[in-house]
């Protein structure tokens, strides 16, 4: 007998012992490359949305003179460039919290630059870039203009 529950409890920690899984500190697939030099624009998150439906997820960012804007103070910035930076992700569950979703694979970048008010819809340039690479692609502005300036901002201080 005493045999029996030692096999029995050796068998059972030989089955539940699997392959550890390193920890992944960065994750990579959701990484933006290193060229298109996303911290030397000096963003802040603007705000955040979950498609469930796509399965995706994007965060808006935004530079200081766009965040100003938003927040209804405009005056102050009339001389410098607004950016807005939409990121899109598709979306995985996190190995690491049961439930969560994280980002998975970089699906595009849309940036809105304009030298005046976001408001006055004149001299917005539009563009998109796309896939891991963030290849530059040519796409209808009208439409994701509006609908990325119309994205309603997080409480912000």
């Amino acid at each position: 007998m005493k045999n029996l529950m030692s096999c029995l409890m050796l068998s059972a920690f030989i089955v539940s012992c699997s392959p550890k899984k390193e920890y992944e500190a960065v994750n990579e697939n959701a990484s933006l490359p290193e060229k298109f030099d996303f911290n030397a624009m000096n963003l802040k998150v603007v705000t955040s949305s979950i498609n469930h439906k796509k399965q995706t997820m994007m965060t808006l960012y935004g530079n200081p003179s766009a965040l100003n804007e938003l927040k209804g103070n405009s005056g102050k910035d009339e001389s410098k460039e607004r950016i807005l930076t939409l990121i899109t992700w598709s979306q995985k569950g996190d190995p690491y919290w049961y439930g969560a979703k994280i980002p998975d694979h970089l699906l595009s970048v849309e940036v809105i630059k304009s030298e005046k008010p976001f408001a006055e819809k004149s001299e917005i340039q539009y563009q998109k870039y796309e896939g891991k690479d963030l290849k530059k692609v040519d796409a209808e502005s009208t439409d994701r203009v509006h609908t990325i300036l119309s994205m309603k901002p997080s409480i912000m201080p």
